[in-house]
């Protein structure tokens, strides 16, 4: 299933997904993301250090994302923790994974306002309707 994911995430254009954080009073905010994905699932996504997301991520480190849009493709949901990358050796990389994939938005590298948010993935989704029957497996990491 892993592998499956993995290629669907890499292979998908645009590499657009959803994001939704929660406030630490439960709050809700959601956003569509560019993302990065890396060889061992963790995912990259990009946003200015002043986001409301950014914020929720500091209080409460749970997200929840959505990929895919037609129930002609894979769907897949992930929840998982996020961290913020702001400095360091860390961030290097996280701009050139990012970066590779979406060069469209190069103009936003080395910026101080520009952060990273790393998500490592806990529980996983996939779900293909095209398929009769429909195809979901569910697993956690």
């Amino acid at each position: 299933m892993i592998p499956k994911i993995q290629d669907f995430l890499k292979n998908r254009d645009p590499q657009l997904c959803v994001l939704a954080t929660s406030s630490l009073t439960g709050i809700p905010q959601c956003a569509v993301m560019g993302y990065a994905v890396t060889d061992d699932l963790n995912l990259i996504l990009s946003t200015d250090k002043t986001s409301r997301k950014v914020v929720n991520i500091k209080t409460n480190p749970q997200v929840a994302l959505v990929f895919g849009w037609l129930f002609t493709e894979l769907n897949v949901q992930i929840q998982g923790e996020a961290r913020l990358i702001e400095s360091g050796q860390e961030l290097k990389t996280c701009e050139e994974i990012y970066f590779a994939s979406h060069p469209e938005s190069v103009e936003f590298k080395g910026l101080p306002e520009t952060i990273f948010i790393k998500i490592k993935p806990l529980w996983l989704r996939l779900s293909d309707y095209s398929v009769d029957p429909p195809l979901i497996q569910e697993m956690s990491i």
